[in-house]
């Protein structure tokens, strides 16, 4: 049987935010007939119904649908990255740079005045990745360059105290902070051109383009109103939120496929979302509004979700946690400098 595509993913994905065949065909620019035959194409190819027919050409998902949406959603994000990545290459041999396409744009989000802004870029495990380049062809780094991390604020703000012991004791070797590397495939990109030395990361399992240590597992929690209907529950399933939406991050950011691909795993893919937002402040006051839903996880959770008034739903159902994980340069291996940083930050 021939190979999913990704022109097939496309239109399931295009299904999904458009909320019909017909919208879809419009926005992909093809009929709508050829829509239907790339998803029936799809699911002959999975093996399962995606969508529940309804008149009118509505695209409705059924739950496979709500599963294989998450993982497609985050497919067609590591081809962006994939493409952005050998428009780097291209510009590095020809010596012209290459605009980087509109929809590659990294999208800030802002978060509390404690943490410094970041961009952010998750795009978490999944079956199909970028063809890595192998070891070999990385370029060296030299021992003797500050010691770039890339990472994120909340996964860095455990070390601070750590990292700032290693630098008094190595005040000869400087260490620098990337923000906007904490996801596989930015990590991946920044190991072949060599601009990090270590990353810690965001992701959902274990990497396959480059080998990375488990570090620690960040779970997620739910939110909402004290006046909300089921804040005081004992317990709440996921039949409780069959009617309730989403509080969270806007379609742009690289947050919503980690938020997507998690809560179809749990079963939670069918939530509509609405309030979208980048500024955790505004998602946090229309919660308390009484709007939604509000999913964190990790130090996002205990930070806002533990100061801000709002109640975490006692949910039952397992929601898939976000793992924390480490990659080391492969040439930087046997730099004691960085293997002691390494070691310094357990």
């Amino acid at each position: 049987m021939d190979r999913i595509t990704l022109r097939q993913l496309e239109a399931l994905d295009m299904i999904a935010r458009e909320g019909s065949f017909r919208a879809a065909a419009r926005a992909l620019g093809v009929s709508q007939v050829a829509v239907s035959d790339h998803i029936k194409q799809l699911e002959a190819r999975l093996g399962v119904s995606l969508f529940d027919r309804e008149r009118g050409g509505k695209g409705r998902l059924s739950a496979a649908g709500e599963a294989a949406l998450g993982r497609a959603r985050l497919i067609l994000a590591d081809c962006d990255a994939l493409v952005s990545n050998m428009r780097d290459f291209v510009a590095q041999d020809t010596g012209r740079p290459v605009p980087k396409l509109a929809a590659q744009a990294a999208v800030p989000l802002p978060i509390p005045a404690e943490h410094r802004p970041v961009e952010i870029a998750i795009a978490p495990e999944m079956p199909v990745e970028p063809k890595p380049a192998p070891h070999a062809a990385i370029p060296p780094v030299p021992s003797d360059q500050p010691i770039m991390i890339g990472t994120h604020a909340s996964i860095l703000a455990r070390f601070q105290d750590k990292l700032a012991a290693f630098e008094d004791a190595f005040p000869n070797r400087p260490v620098s902070v990337d923000f906007n590397c904490f996801v596989a495939d930015r990590v991946a990109l920044a190991l072949s051109t060599g601009d990090i030395s270590i990353a810690y990361f965001y992701a959902l399992g274990e990497t396959r383009v480059f080998p990375s240590d488990y570090l620690w597992s960040e779970q997620w929690a739910l939110y909402v109103a004290p006046s909300h209907r089921l804040a005081d529950r004992e317990f709440v399933n996921r039949e409780d939120l069959l009617l309730e939406g989403l509080v969270s991050f806007t379609a742009g950011n690289r947050l919503r496929p980690l938020l997507e691909a998690c809560l179809a795993e749990g079963g939670l893919g069918k939530l509509p979302f609405v309030v979208e937002s980048d500024d955790y402040r505004l998602l946090v006051e229309q919660t308390l509004e009484g709007q939604g839903i509000l999913p964190l996880f990790g130090a996002a959770a205990a930070r806002i979700g533990g100061s801000s008034g709002l109640r975490r739903l006692p949910y039952v159902d397992p929601i898939p946690a976000i793992e924390v994980r480490r990659v080391v340069h492969p040439n930087l291996a046997e730099d004691d400098e960085v293997q002691a940083l390494v070691a310094t930050l357990q």
